[in-house]
């Protein structure tokens, strides 16, 4: 299992070596940027800090999942990313936002994202642009020119964000998880 403490933004390094899909050890430094904390009260004071781990999710001998740790994947795996967040500060953070990227080279796994206990889960399809409940709606033209509705699929999905709908007291913390499958 590797944990990461303060995983600064970077950008996801992939090779590709003897037809094999590697990923360099530091990929988790920079697949996941530590979450934007929107709350005011926390970039404040800053009393969040956060780790980040990835685990591969590989299928056991008895057909139960298991979590091996994920230095090196390939494609069509399944990684797990588990982002804790502890309030080490004083006072109570109201109303946190957490939103993460999901990393080059993968795709969001459809309802794998759960919403905190008090709280919501948003996608965006966009860039990090607008969040929005899922199924997102997105607008495509059709054949002959006309704008149609329809639902985004979980391939589209570019940024994952939490809010916490009420406190997280001091020395409290949360963990959000979601999986994402290597293209």
């Amino acid at each position: 299992m590797r944990v990461l403490k303060n995983t600064p933004p970077g950008l996801l390094p992939f090779s590709f070596e003897s037809g094999r899909f590697h990923v360099r050890r530091a990929i988790f430094t920079s697949a996941l940027v530590v979450g934007l904390i929107t709350s005011l009260a926390a970039l404040a004071a800053d009393p969040i800090t956060g780790t980040i781990e990835a685990h591969k999710v590989v299928i056991g001998e008895k057909g139960e999942e298991q979590f091996a740790p994920a230095n090196e994947v390939h494609p069509q795996d399944v990684i797990e990313y588990r982002l804790t967040y502890a309030n080490q500060g004083a006072e109570v953070v109201h109303n946190m936002s957490i939103t993460d990227p999901v990393p080059d080279g993968c795709q969001y796994v459809e309802k794998t994202a759960k919403k905190p206990g008090a709280g919501v889960v948003e996608f965006s399809v966009d860039g990090g642009k607008s969040f929005h409940a899922w199924p997102v709606k997105i607008t495509k033209k059709t054949a002959d020119g006309k704008d149609v509705t329809v639902d985004a699929t979980s391939d589209m999905v570019t940024h994952i964000r939490w809010t916490l709908n009420g406190d997280l007291k001091p020395k409290g913390e949360v963990t959000f998880a979601y999986r994402a499958k290597v293209k």
